[in-house]
């Protein structure tokens, strides 16, 4: 009787276990199904989005077959070319992921760009890539553009990988220059730069028709490319009352009054820059080119046949001399720490790095981080497409030309020669403007601007 009731009891303990942990066994095995998904937010309609997120994916599912990937499609009902430039498109997609993250059923790998990357990398939720990185025994440093990824750290991990970067620049051409008395050299200051502009920016002033820059100038990326740093987001403080930024600001203030202002804009074709170039009212282009499959390689072709005159590009000189260049981190991949198989999104950040998908001119990108495929596209465009023709409207046909020595030394300076490299925030860029255009147009003090716009920012980096 009492082995009996000893077999019994024994019987009983096992049979409750069984039970007990049915549920965590039944959940691990889900959770190693689940762990063979990776699912990713897509800003877009239907199936149609970025292209080169398209080819991410495609490479990814080939390289990897069982693993799935999942695209949860955000916005269906505006179109993508309008979610890259709204804000407030931006934030819902922002605050949908973390909604879904904080719920345990958000994305695994984040596509970011300038509108959504600071709001997500304060948030606690994206995971430090910086162990993967060290384990990866196939990541050279040396074939990165170090200075760029390294924006992606905050509070010294690594949970932003930087895909491309561009640069603030400027086009204009050798003739333009010297009509209008402007010396300018590789190796400027900003002081310099401004200094040598002052006589233009004179005459400028109250004629509508001669503009400084053919579009205004996103004043994030004007600080940025100063090469200082006055918001400093790991430690939630702003450095406004540094003598730096008010010079910076007030040479902000020049390019703003001598340039077409944001209010007059109703539409842009993209290379209004250009128009402005050939009609001879501006002394700059700042159209962005940085895209290397459209025109980056090929405007230097447009310049030298529509408008007959050699090209000049340069990037905007940092607040200090030098020719370092600061680069402006364009789109980013993160992963969410929820996500269970790790290693696979790693894996996905690995493949939207590497050469191939980089240095594919099908896949649209701008500088890319990966430094050989920078050099990928320059070799394919010197290679495959010179001497090729295109339309660049009904009555003028362009053959692109091999690139000058200017633009490859400007090439070889923005690929090279990155000395720092930042992610601007479009929410700091609107609150800038909305504080300081004021200050701009003369209705307002420098300190009553700097005060509200001080205010603002802290209460944002502390949120």
């Amino acid at each position: 009787m009492k082995k009996k009731r000893i077999v019994l009891f024994v019987s009983l303990i096992v049979i409750i276990l069984i039970i007990g942990l049915y549920p965590i066994i039944s959940k691990n095995q889900l959770d190693t199904r689940e762990s063979n998904t990776l699912k990713i937010y897509i800003t877009g309609k239907d199936d149609v989005y970025d292209r080169r997120l398209g080819g991410i994916i495609n490479e990814f599912e080939k390289k990897y077959p069982n693993i799935k990937i999942q695209k949860v499609m955000f916005n269906p009902n505006i179109k993508i070319q309008k979610v890259m430039f709204n804000p407030n498109d931006g934030d819902g997609y922002v605050k949908k992921m973390l909604a879904d993250i904080l719920a345990g059923d958000g994305p695994d790998v984040l596509y970011l760009d300038n509108m959504s990357t600071r709001k997500l990398e304060k948030s606690d939720m994206l995971l430090d890539l910086k162990p993967f990185i060290e384990k990866d025994t196939s990541f050279k440093k040396e074939d990165y553009n170090m200075k760029v990824i390294e924006a992606g750290l905050y509070n010294s991990h690594q949970v932003i990988m930087p895909l491309d970067y561009y640069v603030n620049q400027y086009i204009t051409t050798e003739q333009l220059l010297k009509k209008n008395n402007v010396n300018l050299q590789d190796n400027y200051s900003q002081k310099d730069f401004m200094k040598a502009l002052d006589g233009y920016i004179t005459s400028a002033n109250g004629d509508k028709n001669k503009l400084l820059f053919a579009m205004p100038m996103n004043i994030e990326d004007f600080l940025a490319s100063s090469g200082e740093k006055f918001i400093d987001y790991d430690n939630k403080k702003v450095y406004f009352d540094k003598p730096e930024f008010k010079e910076i600001i007030d040479n902000y203030k020049k390019i703003y009054n001598a340039s077409k202002k944001p209010a007059d804009i109703t539409g842009t074709s993209g290379t209004d820059g250009f128009e402005a170039l050939k009609n001879g009212n501006t002394l700059f282009s700042n159209d962005p080119i940085d895209r290397t499959q459209d025109i980056f390689f090929q405007y230097e072709s447009l310049v030298n046949q529509v408008i007959g005159e050699k090209q000049i590009i340069n990037a905007m000189p940092n607040y200090k001399r030098g020719d370092n260049v600061t680069a402006i981190v364009g789109y980013s991949l993160a992963i969410s720490k929820n996500t269970k198989n790790k290693q696979a999104a790693y894996n996905f950040i690995k493949i939207a790095i590497s050469e191939d998908i980089q240095g594919s001119r099908n896949l649209p990108s701008s500088i890319p981080v990966n430094k050989k495929a920078a050099r990928d596209l320059e070799n394919q465009y010197m290679k495959a497409e010179v001497n090729h023709t295109y339309k660049y409207s009904k009555n003028i046909t362009i053959a692109q030309q091999p690139l000058s020595n200017n633009f490859q030394n400007y090439y070889n300076k923005i690929v090279d020669n990155v000395g720092n490299a930042q992610i601007t925030n479009s929410d700091i860029e609107r609150m800038m403007m909305e504080s300081l255009t004021p200050y701009f147009e003369d209705k307002s003090s420098y300190e009553t601007c700097i005060k509200t716009l001080e205010n603002k920012v802290k209460l944002y980096i502390n949120e």
